[in-house]
């Protein structure tokens, strides 16, 4: 028992030896591993920024075959909090290697310059990052980023250039997948330019994207509910701006915002701006062409369908404008072009745009019209107002799948008439019919045919001296080559005078003997007469293929109203 005893305790006393000897050889292990993390802790720590830095140039030569290169002044890093932020990034394109793909012909059609301030990402969850390739984190904030896209002229279009991976895989690189609480870009500007003309393009200042839930990977690209990988998001700018292709007109949008949620779109404010007053355009023109200046303001878009914009189509279920005013001049003293401009009606211009639009309903709440006409022989400009206008337009869609259920879209307005008397319009417009049909109705209240002089006298040259317009209609339906139906104007005590200008005057002077010829041949009165009716026109007007669609209406009713008046 006790040599048992003794052995027993030799070999516990082995035991403890051998066990002692493993630990000092484990301590001895977790030393080393200690002072290898300790050391790899201490060169990350003294070099991460080099190694971040070289993952990022590397990553994005990779992805840009060396085209675009990348430099930044500081990055900072806490593994601990998950913050990183990185000032004064620049990406730019390599000039020499453009030159030299341009020589071969193989220049992008695109290059892009790129500068942001400030950019920060934090709450990134640092080991998933390590270990399950996944970029997950609180907020990503971009700031006062400049995006200078510069159009080349060669290659081809690169929108055809379309990866042949899914777009969320191009993102997602070698990660699994990247999640984020919300995404930020705040005071973004956009530039584009042509790199030949050097001239600017579109200009798009203070520009703010907000997306909420934003996650990348194969199941949120198959989520038809999130757009920009996010479930709700929100975006403003505070101007949009470019020029017309013909450099006359400056397009104008202000304070536009826009949010998923509600699904609307507000704008404060768009203008067709002229870049040359009425006198310094008709100089810069060959020939006539009509001067435009449009303003629209407090604009609103209801429950617009986002996802289609990808899609190139603009789908909403109304755009409401509070106020607005078109302003048009046209100088009869230069020559007209030799245009043929058959097919080119609004309804049918509006069938050839780019971008399929599909809105059920637009409404004009307050409006002000004018069209200003200089003419060629008295020199001087008439002006055809319409005070008060509102209007609303139905079926407003070049959609074809719109258009086979209702090829008709109708505008409806009303407004007053120099301000002087209701007048009522309605349109229908026969959507991609082949002989362009529309029809117009139309009514015109009582006013005092001395009203009329504003347009008589400088486009006449006439002037009425007395008489009441009591009524005026018309019922039209046009087609590109004619226009016919009937009207009625009913008026009393119709008196004119012919004006003239004699050899060297300025002025316009009424000629007596001109004057009692003119009245001898117009009827004074057109009034009902008991059970007889007022006298109603019957016109028919070819139309003049150069000529538009409002040139077509007021040629036949100018046709229908001298037929009333004339004893001839």
């Amino acid at each position: 028992m006790i040599f048992g005893g003794m052995k027993t305790i030799h070999t516990g006393f082995k035991k403890a030896r051998s066990a002692r000897k493993g630990r000092i050889i484990l301590s001895f292990f977790f030393f080393i591993l200690f002072l290898a993390i300790a050391g790899g802790v201490l060169y990350w720590q003294t070099h991460k920024k080099k190694i971040i830095r070289e993952k990022i140039e590397s990553a994005i030569r990779k992805k840009s075959g060396g085209f675009y290169t990348i430099k930044y002044e500081s990055l900072d890093l806490d593994e601990i909090t998950g913050f990183l932020s990185i000032t004064n990034l620049r990406l730019a394109y390599d000039t020499n290697q453009y030159k030299a793909l341009r020589a071969l012909h193989l220049a992008p059609s695109t290059l892009f310059n790129i500068e942001i301030p400030e950019i920060s990402i934090e709450g990134v969850k640092t080991p998933k990052a390590l270990i399950d390739k996944e970029i997950d984190g609180r907020k990503l904030s971009v700031r006062n980023p400049l995006i200078e896209i510069i159009y080349t002229g060669h290659g081809k279009d690169s929108l055809r250039k379309v990866p042949t991976r899914e777009i969320y895989q191009q993102i997602l690189g070698n990660l699994n997948q990247i999640r984020l609480d919300s995404v930020s870009i705040s005071g973004a500007r956009i530039i584009t330019r042509n790199q030949k003309t050097k001239q600017t393009g579109i200009e798009l200042n203070n520009a703010s994207l907000d997306l909420i839930d934003v996650k990348v990977d194969s199941v949120a690209n198959a989520d038809t509910s999130r757009l920009f990988y996010s479930r709700k998001q929100s975006i403003s700018f505070e101007t949009l701006s470019w020029l017309s292709a013909d450099r006359r007109y400056k397009f104008r949008a202000k304070n536009v915002s826009s949010n998923s949620i509600g699904k609307d779109v507000h704008i404060d404010e768009f203008v067709l701006d002229p870049l040359k007053g009425e006198q310094e355009f008709v100089n810069s023109i060959p020939t006539q062409e009509d001067r435009f200046d449009f303003r629209f303001n407090d604009i609103g878009l209801k429950n617009v369908n986002y996802f289609s914009l990808f899609d190139e189509e603009v789908i909403a279920d109304s755009i409401v404008i509070r106020s607005a005013t078109f302003n048009i001049y046209r100088d009869l003293n230069i020559p007209r072009d030799q245009k043929n401009r058959v097919g080119d009606y609004p309804h049918q211009a509006f069938q050839k745009l780019p971008v399929d639009i599909d809105v059920r309903k637009v409404v004009l709440a307050n409006a002000f019209i004018e069209y200003k006409e200089r003419n060629n022989i008295t020199k001087k400009a008439g002006k055809v107002q319409f005070y008060d206008v509102h209007a609303t337009i139905s079926n407003f869609t070049n959609k074809k799948e719109s258009i086979r259920k209702s090829n008709v879209m109708t505008l409806v307005s009303s407004s007053r008439f120099l301000n002087k008397t209701p007048f009522n319009v309605n349109w229908q417009f026969i959507l991609r019919d082949p002989d362009g049909r529309f029809g117009i109705k139309g009514n015109l209240g009582p006013i005092d045919a001395k009203d009329l002089n504003q347009l008589t006298e400088p486009m006449g040259p006439a002037r009425i001296e007395k008489g009441e317009i009591k009524g005026f209609s018309f019922d039209l339906n046009g087609s590109d080559h004619k226009m016919e139906g009937t009207m009625t104007l009913v008026y009393d005590n119709l008196k004119i005078a012919a004006l003239e200008k004699d050899r060297g005057a300025k002025e316009w002077d009424k000629k007596s003997l001109t004057s009692l010829f003119a009245n001898i041949l117009i009827k004074n009165s057109n009034l009902p007469n008991g059970d007889k009716e007022a006298r109603k026109s019957s016109i028919t007007y070819e139309r003049d293929p150069n000529r538009s669609i409002f040139n077509l209406v007021w040629k036949t009713i100018f046709k229908g109203i001298m037929e009333t008046v004339s004893k001839v």
